[in-house]
């Protein structure tokens, strides 16, 4: 009777041992050429249609797009390979993300970019609230001039009550916000002189990026305000059709505007973020566990970025004053005086953006 017992208990684990090995899976990863802008992590052909997490949890395989404005170099871009690692990590590798910079999905439209998330034709993407709000105006109530006195300041507003009554408004878009993102305080670069004062800005031919708002504060601190495409402003300013510019410096120093702008200024007068979202209805397909790994990613990825962007802006700052351009912080005189010119902007635009937003960050 012990032979037979001891006969069948070894055919019972040879047929568990086989039964574990079967079945495809594992993910293989594609490098794209150098000069690719986006980083694709695709999922092996054949194979089960679903993969054990460490957790013992069953997740079903999906590949997912993420889409950005900023090229394939920029923390950005990076942000979305580090939120695909995350959750491909948890998942046992069942879901993927494929990072696609520049908007290239959209041949570098970024309203369109987002129109693709709002649509389901793409499924994760990140940008500025300026493109937002070309959605819902209500989106460009961050970029008040100097809403923010500092990147503490920031944080303790997007990561508090303020934050959750913005991001309302882009889930009511019918996205799921997954973390708020940094693209940064917007710096006026020019090469005439330095900019101490306001008296410095009146007259200056400077280039805005397409936003009412942005249009206004310059315009009542006596700039000559313009738009144009972001492709054609290093020309521009190499031609003499604009003085200057204003961008975060990470932005900036990609466009190689140190060569052509001498004279920056390093203040917190306009801030610009940038919302990481996924569609929502397919965020409310996902099982709860799945919720929870995304959430957790998608916050942990967007904290990331910030702080990659904040050691970029530094980092261009130093690099810039080496190569012979002028940096000037204001003084908390001159400071004052630009936030009082532009203080028509709370009102003028109170309807746009609604007084609750408003108070929700200035309250």
């Amino acid at each position: 009777m012990k032979k037979i017992l001891a006969l069948a208990l070894a055919l019972v684990m040879a047929l568990a041992l086989v039964a574990c090995g079967g079945g495809g899976g594992g993910t293989t990863t594609t490098t794209p050429p150098a000069d690719s802008s986006s980083t694709t992590t695709t999922p092996a052909s054949g194979g089960d249609t679903t993969t054990p997490a460490a957790s013992g949890t069953t997740f079903e395989k999906q590949t997912w797009k993420f889409a950005c404005s900023a090229t394939d170099n920029t923390c950005w871009a990076d942000m979305g390979r580090q939120f695909g690692k995350m959750v491909s990590d948890a998942t046992g590798g069942a879901v993927t993300v494929e990072v696609y910079a520049a908007d290239q999905l959209t041949s570098g439209n970024q309203t369109e970019g987002i129109q693709g998330v709002i649509d389901g034709t793409i499924e994760l993407s990140a940008h500025s609230n300026i493109i937002y709000s070309s959605f819902d105006k209500r989106l460009n109530v961050v970029s008040l001039p100097f809403l923010f006195d500092s990147f503490e300041d920031v944080d303790k507003k997007l990561d508090g009550d303020a934050g959750k009554a913005v991001g309302k408004v882009v889930e009511d878009m019918g996205l799921h916000l997954l973390g708020i993102a940094e693209n940064g305080f917007r710096h006026p670069t020019n090469n005439k002189h330095p900019i101490e004062k306001m008296s410095d800005m009146q007259g200056l031919k400077i280039r805005v990026a397409g936003s009412d708002l942005l249009k206004r504060e310059y315009d009542l601190w006596g700039a000559s305000v313009t738009t144009a495409n972001w492709s054609e402003v290093y020309t521009g300013l190499q031609t003499g059709t604009y003085d200057g510019q204003e961008n975060p410096l990470p932005t900036a120093d990609g466009g190689s505007i140190s060569d052509v702008n001498k004279f920056v200024t390093y203040w917190t007068g306009v801030y610009d973020c940038i919302f990481f979202t996924m569609n929502g209805d397919l965020y409310n397909s996902l099982s709860p566990e799945l919720q929870k790994i995304v959430d957790e990613a998608g916050m942990k990825a967007a904290q990331q970025q910030r702080q990659l962007e904040r050691q970029g802006d530094q980092e261009v700052l130093e690099k810039w004053k080496a190569a012979g351009v002028t940096v000037t912080e204001l003084t908390p005189e001159a400071a004052a005086e630009f936030k009082q010119a532009a203080q028509a902007c709370y009102s003028e635009f109170e309807e746009a953006l609604t007084k609750e937003l408003i108070d929700a960050f200035t309250n």
